[in-house]
């Protein structure tokens, strides 16, 4: 199985104890912009970059809850150099081709969907998206990585 990267290389995986954690399902998404500028301000981001933070996890929690099976979770920590969010869901986009090429090209004007994730590559420094791997319930599903340098 393939995954899309536009990552650095080297890029950690995530820390036992992520800094933050939180399962959101559809009328949560507010919650989780909280969250998100919350551990952008503790990180010391300029506001601009805080701002670009939230509108990119905005759009892939949006697509948990729309493609992904109606929830999610967000984790989130800092590094050395870079401050981490992912947002993981039960939706299989790292396993499929179109997943694969999705967020690489600029959406066209005319459609309805598909820009969730190119607006998240678009605002982030760094991208990842990754199968989760086996859930408890014998599940697979997707781990979206955003990388925010320091």
């Amino acid at each position: 199985m393939q995954s899309v990267r536009v990552v650095r290389a080297g890029r950690a995986m995530r820390p036992a104890s992520p800094a933050v954690e939180l399962a959101f399902a559809g009328g949560e998404l507010r919650r989780v912009r909280r969250v998100v500028a919350a551990l952008g301000e503790e990180a010391r981001l300029p506001r601009r970059r805080i701002d670009e933070l939230t509108v990119a996890v905005n759009e892939l929690a949006a697509n948990s809850v729309d493609h992904g099976g109606g929830r999610g979770t967000l984790r989130g920590w800092l590094e050395a150099d870079a401050l981490v969010v992912e947002v993981s869901d039960a939706g299989s986009l790292a396993e499929s081709a179109a997943g694969q090429e999705m967020g690489m090209a600029r959406p066209h004007a005319d459609s309805e969907r598909g820009r969730g994730l190119w607006i998240a590559r678009q605002l982030a420094d760094d991208l990842e998206v990754l199968p989760a791997g086996d859930g408890a319930d014998g599940r697979r599903g997707t781990v979206v990585r955003v990388v925010i340098a320091l």
